[in-house]
């Protein structure tokens, strides 16, 4: 068995071509290049390094691991300790099927809080047991044995509900002179008549990375729509790191770059654009934006 780059938990992987298929326990499925797996072991990651790109791929299942995004990955800043215990409870709602239903959590689950070992990991358990959102059943060898409680399905209830009095939609895009039409006259326009005002972060061509400015605004936002024309390693991360916060994500591509597109990323609804239809891809905007969030309340003047 293969450890994984990451975690180095033993991994199955297989073979695809240029690239290998990983199934980790910790981690979840990813897919790696040969030129990436040669950078990552050839380039020193700090232990927090490596279980924030833990925890991020496992928010992110079937994520593609390029040369050309490893920095970004690297780069992936630590949530502080409420929002890691604030992913730990989500991702323990997810694996609870009936209120009331015992979990049995071991090492593999570290990635749930983005834990950088099994004593930080118990730090958050802890943190939840204190403020009555879990409950200690009593623990096995190398395991602990919780349960949510009433408090806990309160304040889930609570946090799923992000930032609702935001009227701030962030857009995530490729910042090409050929993409500038295309937020003007349809992106732009399509969240303003929504509602809501667009946030574009432009960083230019230098730099993929999420820097604190980003990070900022995106946490600012009532949503954040993602373009993926281009295939930027920005877009993908900026889209992940939303979807972890709980904030909708509106996914868009232009028609032809369609089938460029992570297989992790089709599952989802994504509307489709082509060059010379900017009003029918503007009104496909509001429309998306207004029957999953509800028409904003920012009021903009057309002139």
């Amino acid at each position: 068995m293969e450890p994984c780059l990451f975690c180095r938990s033993e991994i199955a992987f297989r073979k695809n071509g240029l690239s290998s298929d990983v199934k980790c326990p910790r981690c979840g499925n990813y897919t790696v290049t040969s030129t990436a797996i040669r950078k990552i072991r050839g380039e020193q990651f700090t232990k927090r390094q490596a279980a924030n790109i833990s925890g991020w791929l496992r928010e992110n299942q079937g994520f593609f691991i390029g040369a050309d995004n490893l920095n970004s990955l690297k780069g992936i800043p630590t949530p502080s300790f409420h929002e890691r215990a604030d992913k730990l409870l989500l991702n323990l709602e997810a694996l609870t099927t009936y209120a009331g239903e015992t979990l049995e959590l071991n090492n593999s689950c570290l990635s749930m809080a983005w834990a950088l070992n099994q004593n930080e990991f118990i730090e958050f358990l802890n943190y939840l047991y204190s403020v009555k959102y879990l409950v200690d059943i009593g623990s096995t060898i190398g395991n602990n044995r919780v349960k949510i409680v009433s408090g806990g399905w309160a304040y889930l209830d609570r946090i799923k509900k992000v930032n609702q009095q935001s009227t701030q939609g962030f857009v995530a895009m490729w910042f090409s002179k050929d993409m500038y039409n295309v937020y003007e006259q349809a992106i732009s326009v399509g969240i303003l008549n929504a509602g809501y005002l667009p946030h574009r972060v432009d960083l230019g061509e230098f730099s993929d990375k999420i820097d604190d400015e980003i990070i900022a605004q995106i946490r600012r936002s009532r949503f954040v729509l993602a373009d993926f024309t281009g295939h930027r390693g920005g877009v993908y991360y900026e889209a992940g790191f939303a979807k972890g916060l709980g904030l909708e994500v509106i996914w868009t591509c232009r028609e032809d770059a369609l089938d460029e597109l992570h297989f992790d990323i089709r599952q989802y609804n994504c509307i489709t654009w082509s060059q010379d239809k900017h009003t029918d891809f503007s009104k496909k905007i509001t429309n998306r934006i207004e029957a999953v969030l509800g028409q904003g309340s920012y009021k903009h003047s057309a002139n």
